[in-house]
């Protein structure tokens, strides 16, 4: 591989690693977001948390998912863990909250984003914007340095 096509690889690396951060990232919050606008929602409790590894070789790196017991407008109580997970939790046990949750499916039910959940994904956005703004300031240094260099 010619070390001219090596120049060019870390620039569109970066452009196309950054730019899938910041997609992948909008994406994922407008999905929860228009799942949020469609829940229905109930007052309810945080009865317990249930920490699980992230990752399979890292035990210290766990995510704690509330389990929630709200009712429904029928009077049934419903106890399920919440489909998102956090660190640091959300919520205590013992905390009152406001349940969101599919109306078709009970089970499926979550705290309302936020917190540190909203401030990862804007530390990750932000991060992959740079990785886009590095990547192009290097295309740019070669696409000058090919002007006064023959062959780059």
């Amino acid at each position: 591989m010619s070390p001219v096509l090596l120049l060019w690889l870390f620039p569109v690396f970066f452009m196309l690693l950054g730019g899938a951060m910041v997609a992948m990232t909008i994406r994922g919050k407008r999905a929860r977001g228009r799942w949020e606008a469609a829940a229905a929602r109930a007052p309810g409790e945080v009865t317990d948390l249930q920490w699980v590894s992230s990752r399979r070789s890292d035990s210290t790196s766990q995510i704690a998912y509330p389990v929630l017991r709200f009712a429904l407008p029928d009077g049934r109580t419903v106890e399920t863990r919440a489909n998102y997970g956090t660190n640091p939790p959300q919520a205590k046990p013992g905390a009152q909250v406001t349940v969101l949750y599919e109306a078709s499916n009970p089970l499926n039910a979550s705290l309302a984003a936020g917190g540190v959940g909203t401030v990862v994904s804007g530390v990750i956005v932000g991060l992959g914007a740079v990785m886009v703004a590095v990547g192009l300031v290097f295309a740019a240094f070669l696409i000058l340095l090919a002007g006064s260099v023959d062959g780059l």
